[in-house]
């Protein structure tokens, strides 16, 4: 007696054995039923890109045995339509962008571009207004750079020329109003990026020169085209000067790692001088801290900018928040700045600011002509400090850095 498990494998065998007669008898041989119903590709293909592209639709047409895009047809989101045009071995050769139709009008052209032999770089392009006039033309040069030429609405006036490098960074960039008059110009040359930003009325609202290691950047008054502030940073040195709106020089800064010179200017010509100590350099520098800044000298000027007198102050962390104490002082005796006076008086004080000996001398570190000592046990004479010359007065202070890599109008 035959096993229930021989007979299910007899009857599987028959069962694929009459499946296989059935296939030969209705294909008149053996072969595929499906060959000839289908192809393996059809011509076209859909694609249904992500909705923050913008695209509703994109239908590709594909041509020859290898099935290569031929042409493609685009719906965009907002209703505007597009054409991409390929060439035999699939590359793209030119695309172009139609506004939304309007009923009754034909189809107005308001984007379309050449494209290089690689199917992507762009060789040129031309964008129009709504009404057919010119918009924009943009061209590939033979060294590569890409020149672009925008114009206003009615395509008569220009509006801004832009030169790109070939990888795509701007070389030159002017932006002109719709009065003709510009408004900004950019240049980079061999690594200096160079700016001009103008007012209405043609005067100077800003000018920035920057390279790897020096920046300058000047804000000028709007109506008169003065600089303002003129600020030049370089790796180790800020210098910033600052101008009210007739001209003068109110006061010139340079800022270092020590610390901050101050120079005071009265119409326009110096009047004194300070020095501000930095008691947090390394922190103000490296660890982004506000600098603590401590006067340490001041200065009495000829309208050279001569020093005439000078007063240095006790410095350091064990002065920090008290009143200054003087230290030591240069006098100029016989009217001369105090590095070409051959006469030359030194005041030295103590740690609390009492008049310790006075010395003249016949050059500024010459030899000793004359010397007073003033014994502390006798009583403390001080001296009446300058504090018309030790005010801190209010400015702008430089940027710590220039922004944009390139040239760039708002």
């Amino acid at each position: 007696m035959k096993s229930l498990r021989s007979v299910v494998i007899v009857a599987v065998a028959a069962l694929l054995i009459a499946g296989v007669a059935a296939v030969a008898i209705f294909s008149g041989g053996s072969g595929d039923l499906t060959k000839g119903a289908f192809p393996h590709r059809i011509q076209s293909s859909l694609a249904l890109p992500d909705g923050s592209l913008g695209i509703d639709q994109r239908l590709t047409s594909l041509a020859g045995d290898e099935f290569v895009a031929q042409l493609a047809n685009i719906d965009f989101k907002n209703g505007e339509t597009g054409e991409d045009l390929f060439r035999p071995n699939g590359t793209m050769k030119s695309r172009e962008v139609f506004y939304k139709a309007v009923e009754g009008l034909p189809r107005q052209l308001k984007w379309r571009a050449t494209i290089a032999e690689d199917g992507v770089t762009y060789m040129d392009d031309a964008a129009f207004w709504m009404d057919g006039s010119r918009q924009r033309v943009g061209t590939r040069n033979a060294d590569g750079t890409y020149q672009i030429q925008t114009w206003f609405e009615g395509g008569v006036a220009e509006h801004e020329s832009t030169v790109l490098a070939a990888d795509g960074s701007a070389l030159y960039h002017r932006v002109l109003r719709l009065d003709g008059t510009l408004a900004y110009v950019g240049e980079n040359s061999k690594g200096t990026i160079e700016e001009k930003t103008f007012s209405d009325n043609g005067q100077p609202l800003k000018y920035v020169q920057r390279s790897m290691f020096r920046s300058h950047l000047i804000d000028y008054y709007p109506d008169t085209g003065v600089a303002k502030t003129d600020f030049l940073m370089e790796t180790y040195l800020v210098t910033a000067t600052y101008r009210d709106e007739t001209g003068n020089i109110t006061q010139k800064r340079e800022f270092t790692f020590a610390g901050m010179k101050v120079i005071v200017y009265e119409n326009g010509v110096p009047k004194y001088s300070q020095f501000w100590q930095r008691l947090n350099p390394f922190e103000a520098q490296k660890g982004g801290k506000p600098s603590v800044l401590q006067i340490y000298s001041v200065a009495r000027l000829d309208a050279q900018g001569n020093e005439h007198w000078k007063l240095w102050f006790q410095s350091g962390t064990n002065f920090e928040g008290k009143p200054p104490v003087p230290m030591f002082s240069y006098e100029s005796v016989d009217g001369l700045p105090i590095e070409e006076s051959g006469h030359v008086k030194v005041s030295n004080y103590t740690d609390a600011g009492c008049l310790r000996v006075e010395t003249w001398s016949d050059a500024q570190y010459g030899k000793e002509l004359r010397r007073i000592e003033y014994p502390q046990d006798r009583g403390c004479s001080t001296l009446d400090l300058p504090l018309d010359l030790m005010k801190e007065i209010p400015f702008v202070a430089p940027p710590k850095t220039v922004p944009e890599p390139e040239p760039h109008h708002p």
